[in-house]
């Protein structure tokens, strides 16, 4: 027993003289001879380069305490900055002991300048992936990854001073440029706070973050609270709540508010694409499920209208894919504006191509269409124009590969309907536009029930638009555009208050009876153009009054906008006094010209020849706007008619009288 007594002795002996020897070494040993091998071994981990530039030093204790000054880590090979993050010096403490079953436990962390650059190139690539070819550092790389709050290390004090951090996506044409002023964490009931202030894709950008302290973050079993508000620009967000399980962002529950002056300033921030805005507030709920954020709940306004539902976005795919389902109880049409290119605040507030333009030269926006895929259904249950009260819109908007496609898209007008469908295809090299519409028997008289037009209006319109072109933005897509567009209006009334904006003398020359402040009664108005490489041209221009019938013809160029167009008048009996001298139209769209030219006779142009041959091109109007209905009998007629001119020469049954007008005599079906 002696002999086992003096061996055990002289083993203990042994460990503690070794110890001693192992502590003696560490205490008297340069670390900084150490700093190329720790650098050698991290690079390997990372596969990048890792250096120290600084002093190394280790003091031994209970907790160990560690200075790294000038920690360096190289940038992906694409970034043209060389360095991703550096450090000018790190300070940590690190209790030993606990290290022997696998935690680390940090009494404090302090980090001095730090700087750390985040970003991803053209491609996708971010440069926070430090994946390489061996397949054991990505296998390394899930080891190291929390599993949950529990394998987050504990940290009792987080100091970070002099930070800087920049986050940059050309893509989403998202730059952060943020300080990091503090950022403090700690036992019980202190909070972790993090205080940036920075720029924002050239916008002032400040972020103030208060969670709960880094010991609740780790260990606490309840769901971890978070508070947020952020401002960019003169957007301001406010998300406040708790997160179940931080490390996995499982169990969110947030609430959201966010305020601007323009919904199309989020693109950046979140990747959502969305037109131009008004002013906006909304809140709503946020959730996730697995790669997909939910907002639902929520609640707002977007300029005058307001706006409810639900916003789904899935991040597992090659793009983000946001699924939607909104509902306006009452709609300002005016907040679409944005969809076609213009501004909801008016003319003016978009980019044309010169003085007087009103047609939007507002670019295609390809980088929102490219960015993420949608699927989104909308619906205003009242839709409020400036002049009056539409019935409802109905709109489903599918997003793939950047081509986008509104289908069903519909808008209740009058009683009747405009349908069909529109397509915006932003994938190809040149974005291209395509437009079907029906527009189906709108009632006048109810399209303008509130408002003080009502009593004075009246007729039936139908008619369709067809429309194809392609450009890099809205005036060039127009200005190549080709397609047709038509419509007939049956016995219809035109308010005195539009008369009244017209020149009595204008009117008189063309043949049109006034009746005093009475409406003016028509029998069918019926137009049909066509359009080739952007240059609108007439095929029939025809308004059918109970006296004269009115004819146009000329072009619209929508390249230039300008406008070129003859209005000619012929009475259908002898009038007193009318000249029939041709109306000209000129100018641009958004500053025509009307006048007259005194020396010209009914001589010139279509006023001197038959009836019927005025009537002929409305033959191909028929199978177009199919106006022969019991909804258009005045229309139809007047079109039916125009096949058989000797029948039109003769008379018109539509032509000589309307819903509103008194009979009048029949045409002699000669020249005048």
């Amino acid at each position: 027993m002696a002999v086992v007594k003096w061996i055990g002795y002289g083993l203990l002996g042994l460990v503690v003289t070794v110890a001693a020897g192992i502590g003696i070494a560490l205490a008297v040993f340069d670390w900084n001879d150490a700093r190329g091998f720790i650098a050698r071994q991290a690079s390997k981990a990372l596969n990048r380069e890792v250096a120290i530039d600084g002093d190394l030093n280790v003091r031994l204790g209970n907790p160990l305490r560690i200075r790294v000054e000038g920690l360096r880590v190289a940038n992906a090979e694409w970034s043209d900055d060389k360095t991703m993050a550096e450090l000018r010096v790190l300070d940590l403490q690190l209790r030993p002991w606990p290290l022997l079953r696998g935690d680390f436990e940090f009494p404090e962390i302090r980090l001095s300048g730090p700087k750390l650059i985040l970003e991803k190139n053209r491609e996708g690539a971010a440069n926070w992936n430090f994946g390489g070819p061996d397949p054991r550092k990505e296998a390394a790389k899930e080891t190291v990854k929390p599993e949950d709050r529990t394998d987050l290390p504990i940290i009792e004090t987080l100091v970070v001073e002099e930070g800087r951090m920049r986050f940059r996506d050309p893509i989403r044409k998202i730059d952060i440029d943020s300080g990091i002023n503090t950022a403090v964490g700690g036992n019980g009931d202190q909070e972790v706070r993090l205080d940036g202030k920075g720029d924002f894709a050239g916008k002032p950008f400040t972020l103030t973050a208060a969670g709960g302290s880094l010991e609740y973050l780790r260990d606490d079993p309840k769901p971890y609270p978070l508070r947020v508000e952020t401002a960019i620009g003169k957007t301001r967000g406010k998300i406040e709540g708790s997160i179940a399980e931080p490390v996995k962002l499982q169990g969110v529950d947030l609430s959201v508010e966010l305020r601007g002056d323009d919904l199309a300033d989020v693109f950046p921030i979140l990747g959502i694409p969305v037109p131009t805005t008004r002013p906006y507030a909304i809140s709503g709920h946020l959730g996730r499920e697995g790669d997909v954020w939910r907002f639902e709940g929520m609640n707002g306004k977007v300029g005058e209208s307001d706006l409810s539902g639900r916003v789904a976005v899935d991040l597992g795919g090659e793009r983000p894919r946001i699924t939607g389902d909104l509902t306006s109880r009452k709609l300002a049409a005016i907040d679409l504006a944005g969809f076609i290119g213009a501004s909801p605040e008016g003319r003016g507030d978009y980019p044309t191509k010169g003085r007087e333009r009103i047609i939007p030269a507002t670019e295609v926006p390809l980088e929102k269409l490219r960015t993420a895929d949608m699927d989104v259904k909308f619906r205003g249950e009242h839709v409020e124009a400036p002049f009056s009260t539409l019935d409802d819109l109905d709109a489903r908007a599918k997003l793939e590969n950047g081509r986008l496609v509104l289908d069903p898209l519909s808008l209740g007008v009058g009683g009747g309907r405009i349908a069909g469908t529109a397509m915006l295809d932003g994938g190809r090299k040149t974005p291209a536009l395509d437009v079907n519409l029906d527009v189906r028997q709108i009632k006048l008289a109810r399209l303008f029930r509130e408002t003080a037009f009502a009593q004075e209006m009246g007729g039936t319109a139908s008619g369709r638009i067809q429309l194809k072109g392609q450009g890099s933005t809205v005036a060039n897509i127009l200005g190549a555009s080709d397609g047709k567009l038509g419509v007939a209006v049956d016995g219809g009334r035109i308010t005195s208050y539009a008369v009244k904006g017209l020149k009595t003398n204008i009117l008189e020359t063309l043949g049109v009876v006034l009746s005093g402040d009475k409406p003016l009664p028509f029998n069918c108005l019926v137009a049909d153009v066509t359009v080739k490489n952007g240059l609108v041209e007439s095929r029939a221009l025809v308004l059918d009054t109970p006296e004269t019938l009115v004819t146009a013809d000329g072009t619209i160029n929508l390249r230039s906008e300008a406008v070129d167009m003859t209005v000619l008048g012929r009475a259908k009996s002898p009038q007193i006094f009318a000249t029939h001298v041709p109306v000209h139209v000129r100018g641009t769209l958004g500053a025509p010209d009307i006048g007259v030219n005194a020396t010209e006779s009914a001589a010139r142009g279509a006023a001197a020849v038959a009836l019927g041959v005025l009537l002929t091109p409305l033959a191909s109007v028929l199978p177009f706007l199919d106006p022969g209905s019991d909804e258009q009998p005045h229309c139809g007629e007047l079109v039916r008619n125009a096949r058989s001119p000797s029948n039109a020469n003769t008379g018109s049954s539509g032509a000589g009288k309307g819903r509103d007008a008194a009979p009048s005599g029949s045409p002699s079906g000669k020249s005048q």
